[in-house]
């Protein structure tokens, strides 16, 4: 049966459609009506669960702020996540870029003896410089010798999460670690830094509120996010690769260095999360249980947000809302936050509906809402 050109139209504007937000939006509310059933079946009220949940992160300007603060490294990993796919790659190693990026940032913190206007960049370009080097090796491995960076990244999470313990914790024998605190060989924490990120919002505004310059680090690394990928040739390289390794190297891209350079990119992004986690909170010095998880929240982060700046920091956002609500939804409602953690896997269940709902709008079984319709027609 041959297709008219209304239907043709019809299909390709279907298809926009389900390519655009409409896909992470549907999957955010279908995870929120399916953890509002187990919260039903557990015998809670899901809608006071929920509402316990808005008003814990953004029912008071302290608590928008606190839920920003948890959104600020989701933002940057996500980042990471999302500009290695921008290059055809899975980068699921931001944990371990998360924290190699701490580790050095954090070395330069209490070691070098400067004001905070010379120490905070260079702990910045520390951390990206760790972040980035760490990505660039699964990077090259995956360019030159053929190893998929799903494998190569999940081993660098590993390898760099036992190194911060290395590095942290005391031996057997009550040794402190190499970067541990001599004068307290119990903790597993590093000295204090000797700068830290300055808090940016005044107290006569929130009071006691914590939201640092950590903010501006992460909205400028999404500004060079959209910059690098979209105003350069760099970008038109990586995109190119993305899309197709085989016609980009036909076009004469040299793909093995894209690939390098892409992870390298991502890993950098993934460092400054780790710089500011150490730098933006007190007490200021770093641990090696720092990190809850950013790392592997990310994914998701990026694969919500589609990829894209915008869609990252509503993402990453909406994360720090779960992570930081939750636990005032645990205190008001007595429901366990680990609902917060079925809500995150639902939506990354829905979210590989994504690929379904293309494949049927791409054949007209997903259509556009019927206003939608009358006003392409007009």
């Amino acid at each position: 049966m041959s297709l008219t050109g209304d239907d043709r139209l019809q299909r390709d504007f279907s298809y926009e459609w389900a390519s655009g937000a409409v896909v992470p939006v549907i999957s955010v509310v279908l995870a929120v009506v399916v953890g509002g059933l187990v919260v039903l079946v557990t015998g809670h009220n899901p809608v006071n669960a929920y509402w316990q949940l808005l008003l814990g992160a953004f029912g008071s300007r302290y608590s928008i702020s606190e839920t920003i603060i948890a959104a600020i490294p989701l933002m940057l990993a996500g980042l990471a996540v999302a500009f290695a796919f921008r290059a055809g790659l899975f980068n699921i190693g931001a944990e371990g870029q998360i924290f190699v990026g701490a580790l050095l940032s954090a070395y330069v913190g209490y070691k070098v003896n400067a004001p905070g206007i010379v120490l905070i960049p260079l702990a910045l370009a520390a951390g990206a410089l760790a972040g980035g080097l760490w990505g660039a090796l699964a990077g090259v491995l995956k360019a030159w010798r053929g190893a998929h960076e799903v494998i190569t990244t999940m081993m660098l999470n590993y390898t760099a999460i036992a190194l911060s313990q290395y590095l942290l914790e005391s031996s057997p024998s009550g040794k402190p670690g190499p970067m541990a605190q001599t004068f307290q060989p119990g903790n597993p924490e590093t000295p204090p830094m000797n700068a830290q990120l300055p808090i940016i919002i005044p107290d006569s505004l929130v009071h006691n509120g914590r939201l640092h310059a950590g903010l501006f680090v992460a909205l400028a690394a999404g500004g060079l996010f959209y910059f690098i990928l979209w105003r350069t040739a760099l970008g038109y390289k990586i995109r190119a690769v993305g899309l197709n390794q085989k016609a980009a190297a036909y076009a004469g891209i040299n793909v093995g260095w894209t690939i390098s350079l892409s992870m390298f990119i991502a890993g950098a992004f993934a460092g400054l999360a780790g710089m500011v986690s150490t730098f933006g909170l007190a007490p200021y010095q770093l641990t090696d249980s720092f990190s809850p998880g950013y790392g592997f929240d990310a994914i998701a982060v990026a694969l919500l947000g589609k990829n894209s700046v915008l869609g990252v920091i509503a993402a990453s956002v909406l994360f720090g809302a779960f992570e930081y609500g939750g636990g005032i939804m645990q205190a008001n409602t007595g429901i366990s936050s680990r609902l917060i953690v079925i809500l995150q896997g639902l939506v990354i269940l829905f979210i590989g509906a994504d690929a379904l709902v293309r494949y049927l709008a791409q054949r007209g079984v997903v259509r556009l809402p019927r206003w939608q319709r009358q006003e392409v027609a007009a």
